[in-house]
């Protein structure tokens, strides 16, 4: 604003002076006006004005708020240092045994006690389930094979125990050769139960 009035004042004594020239020579000697005083500009000399520094806004001061305690943690709850209470030990059932073969004749059962007969092994239960399916277990025990005798045997009754594992059929004969062999003494067996076998 005062640059704008600043030009605007020069441009007036401008004018003026402009006008001047031409009065004076448009109008000769004959009519000499008095010399006029240059007009003076009316306005003060305009001074740039000094920029002002804006003022620096000052930060309200945070209003005061009163600390807070932090809340209280719980107190931790104790944990029980007493062991879980143990089961008390649970005695092993009592070992079973193989089930009495009861033979049946004239009205007269008899039974044996096969865990007496069969030594104990993986191969007595391959032989009582393997060989008692299609008879007793009688000539098992009474035959007593040469260790080449079990190997024929072995070889003619593979396919009568098709269902069993090689590796099983293999530890069957095993067993049985090392206990019912020529030299092995032929358990004591009811009458009722050699009747009853007639050929291996």
């Amino acid at each position: 604003m005062i640059r704008h009035r600043f030009l605007l004042s020069i441009v007036m004594i401008v004018s003026l002076v402009i006008i001047a020239a031409l009065v004076v020579s448009c109008g000769g000697e004959a009519a000499s006006p008095a010399p006029t005083e240059p007009l003076e500009p009316t306005a003060a000399p305009i001074t740039a004005a000094e920029p002002t520094e804006a003022p620096v806004p000052t930060e309200a001061p945070a209003p005061a708020v009163a600390p807070t305690e932090p809340p209280e943690a719980p107190a931790p709850t104790e944990v029980p240092t007493e062991p879980p209470p143990t089961p008390a030990p649970t005695e092993p059932p009592p070992p079973t045994t193989a089930p009495l073969q009861e033979a049946e004749s004239s009205g007269s059962p008899g039974t044996v006690d096969l865990d007496a007969i069969f030594p104990p092994g993986h191969g007595k239960d391959l032989s009582l389930m393997g060989c008692t399916g299609c008879h007793s277990f009688v000539p098992l025990v009474i035959v007593q094979f040469t260790p080449e005798e079990w190997d024929r045997n072995a070889l003619d009754h593979r396919d009568r125990a098709a269902a069993m594992s090689d590796a099983d059929y293999e530890e069957l004969y095993q067993y049985l050769k090392a206990n019912f062999g020529p030299d092995d003494p032929v358990p004591e067996l009811p009458q009722e139960l050699l009747d009853q076998w007639t050929s291996y």
